[in-house]
């Protein structure tokens, strides 16, 4: 085995839920919480690409993967998940939050700030309810067994996403993965749709940031990060050009050489 093969760990959250976290690599560790359609796999292209200079760990988030799940949902019993995946990286980790795992580890960092932050376009309802009414016709389709309705609608309604790009999504094989994900989606719109506005609360994480973004993103995640950039006191924002909210997938070199060039920083 070598430095760059996969190995698998596990953590016991505060509630007794354990969380599988894949690990690759060497170095600095560099501690990852996905996306609500996102798995620790979808990590794998950057955490290889990264493996000569960081140990990634990819979380597994409860209710996904190879992680185990509790019927009482809250953002809290999340964070301290990552409370928990730390404590095993060490205590100079970077801690990387996606999509809705960024509001995850905003949650944490609240209460237990890292060493450094890296926020990939956190969907920080500033609008108003990013689900709203279109949660319901969500959670029945759901609840209908109709995923492939469900995740039609999510993209739609939640993301923004036109109805052109969702139909060259569904010819790809991601499709059906994703779709498989929607059942964990439901409550964590409801999540994030109680998560708050205010975004002064982050003004005392007096922490290195960065904020990524892509180019090709829906305008109001791109939006919620450019007033993160403005809140957090030590933050630094970067756009990778031709890419979209997923380019830890699409794109993973530009986002690995972003990575390490704010970790390069870290220690001058």
């Amino acid at each position: 085995m070598t430095a760059a093969t996969p190995r698998q760990a596990r953590v016991t959250s505060t509630d007794g839920t354990e969380i599988a976290v894949t690990v690759t690599g060497q170095g600095r560790p560099l501690v990852v919480s996905p996306g609500a359609l996102n798995a620790a796999q979808d990590w794998q292209l950057l955490a290889d690409l990264l493996a000569p200079h960081f140990t990634t760990y990819a979380i597994d988030r409860r209710g996904r993967g190879a992680s185990g799940d509790n019927s009482e949902h809250t953002v809290q019993r999340e964070a301290d998940d990552i409370a928990a995946v730390l404590d095993l990286a060490g205590p100079d980790a970077i801690l990387l939050g996606h999509s809705y795992g960024g509001l995850v580890t905003l949650a944490h960092a609240l209460h237990r700030p890292p060493a450094a932050f890296i926020l990939y376009e956190p969907p920080i309802p500033l609008g108003g309810p990013v689900a709203g009414d279109a949660l319901a016709p969500f959670e029945e389709a759901v609840q209908a067994g109709a995923l492939d309705q469900a995740l039609t609608l999510g993209l739609r309604n939640f993301l923004k996403l036109p109805d052109d790009a969702i139909e060259e999504f569904r010819q790809t094989p991601l499709w059906a993965i994703r779709a498989s994900m929607t059942p964990t989606w439901a409550r964590e719109m409801r999540a994030m749709d109680s998560f708050g506005d205010d975004l002064t609360r982050f003004a005392t994480l007096n922490i290195p940031t960065l904020l990524v973004i892509g180019e090709l993103s829906p305008r109001w995640l791109t939006d919620v990060s450019r007033r993160l950039h403005q809140a957090l006191p030590d933050a630094r924002l970067v756009e990778i050009p031709g890419e979209g909210h997923d380019a830890f997938l699409t794109g993973p070199h530009p986002l690995a050489d972003a990575i390490t060039a704010f970790a390069a920083d870290l220690t001058d």
